[in-house]
């Protein structure tokens, strides 16, 4: 693992927090307050200033830029329509299911239980009040930014054990489970081209998590 007081050219573990919870959130329902964000461009623009802070990550900038108007002449409802269309309807299964254990050849249960065990290792559980699901792409996305979270709070406390360790997690997750799956999914989402908004923030999500995968190997 990295020497945490040596390393000058890993990216800030703040920014990709940053990163991580805006995608989390990017694949979220369409909340009224969270479809306004994306129209009047507030969403889109915090993703640009956190990928622009990573500068390997620049080359995403001009394509990223270009969808700032992905949701533009789209109703709240016409949005959540699609976004049902797409992660939700389907009489054999939505087109671009959001869950790992639907890209897996195990068990979906198996999957689920490996990615809880992970989880809980941190202390963390699933919301079963909210119905949720440990395999879905916004837990995640959301438990790897708690991980880059936890790395920047033990570099600030010069904690080098912690903080190797939550490279380690990081870096175990993405292999055992992101990087099996969300490439697939995302290249579904391009290809099906139902909103253009999600078809870019897919392209975002798989090129950050394979970024991510190979800048924390290069650490050992």
């Amino acid at each position: 693992m990295i020497n945490m007081y040596q390393n000058n050219t890993h990216p800030d573990p703040i920014i990709r927090s940053n990163l991580y919870k805006l995608l989390s959130i990017g694949f979220h329902y369409p909340t009224p307050e969270l479809f306004k964000t994306f129209q009047n461009g507030e969403f889109l623009d915090e993703i640009v200033y956190n990928i622009s802070s990573i500068k390997q990550l620049n080359a995403l900038m001009p394509e990223f830029i270009a969808e700032h108007d992905a949701t533009k002449g789209m109703s709240l409802a016409e949005f959540e329509m699609e976004f049902t269309r797409t992660f939700d309807a389907g009489s054999t299964g939505p087109p671009c299911s959001p869950y790992e254990g639907h890209y897996c050849r195990k068990p979906r249960s198996m999957v689920m239980l490996e990615i809880s065990e992970f989880y809980n290792f941190f202390g963390l559980r699933m919301n079963r009040d909210k119905r949720e699901f440990p395999d879905h792409i916004c837990a995640e996305l959301e438990f790897l930014h708690f991980l880059t979270f936890k790395e920047e709070e033990a570099l600030r406390e010069g904690k080098e054990d912690e903080f190797n360790g939550f490279l380690l997690a990081q870096k175990d997750f993405l292999e055992r489970h992101l990087i099996q799956w969300i490439p697939e999914f995302c290249l579904k989402l391009q290809k099906s081209e139902r909103v253009p908004f999600y078809a870019r923030l897919a392209q975002i999500t798989s090129q950050f998590i394979s970024f991510e995968l190979k800048i924390l190997s290069k650490d050992e």
